[in-house]
């Protein structure tokens, strides 16, 4: 019996450079081809990425077709096939409605919503008639709770809360108990983009400010 999880190499907690290592020790093999397609997509190989998602586009195994919708939408964005990226994110809507409909274990549950948000924050869509995440992110393992902090921080930088985003970012990474590569990358890029609008936003203030001065 295998614990299957959504985007298994992502939630992997390991020493950076060593995520080949980590994808060939899963033991079931679907879990290994979807962290192999990680691998891929985290690699710039996005066409490998979708040969491999694609069978799983319609896997009755929901975390196994989350994991494929997510990997294999973004990949196809990169590579400009909108429709074979639009088909990847209908997956992960039908996913939600799914869980939202019927009764399902609470962690599918929050693994359900997560992919919905991933599926329109990260291209800027509005989340209306979603539910809360807030509450569901605990249920998630750690390395998962990470990348949904990094979501959830994005959805409140485009509402405008610079600090507020930054700082979700920073509580995140001091409260991680072990290291996780993929996700903290994420969260500090997040926290980068955080910073430099801020700094921006400052440079133009203390101009303004110099220009009524001199006028």
């Amino acid at each position: 019996m295998c614990d299957y999880v959504v985007l298994p190499l992502l939630n992997s907690s390991f020493e950076p450079g060593r995520a080949r290592e980590v994808v060939e020790g899963f033991v079931d093999v679907d879990l290994r081809n979807i962290a192999r397609a990680e691998l891929f997509y985290f690699t710039g190989q996005a066409e490998e990425c979708c040969e491999i998602t694609r069978r799983y586009l319609s896997s009755r195994v929901i975390e196994l077709k989350l994991s494929a919708c997510i990997l294999y939408g973004y990949s196809n964005l990169s590579l400009g096939n909108v429709a074979a990226a639009k088909r990847g994110m209908e997956g992960i809507q039908s996913c939600v409605k799914i869980a939202m409909k019927k009764k399902v274990p609470k962690d599918v549950y929050a693994s359900c919503l997560l992919a919905g948000y991933v599926g329109a924050v990260l291209l800027h869509l509005p989340t209306d008639g979603m539910p809360a995440f807030g509450e569901y992110s605990r249920m998630l393992p750690e390395g998962l709770r990470l990348f949904a902090t990094y979501v959830m921080a994005h959805h409140t930088y485009l509402n405008g809360e610079i600090w507020s985003a930054y700082g979700m970012g920073k509580a995140a990474l001091f409260m991680a108990e072990r290291p996780y590569p993929i996700s903290m990358t994420y969260i500090h890029c997040m926290m980068a983009v955080c910073a430099i609008n801020r700094k921006h936003k400052q440079r133009h203030w203390r101009t303004e400010l110099f220009r009524r001065i001199q006028h």
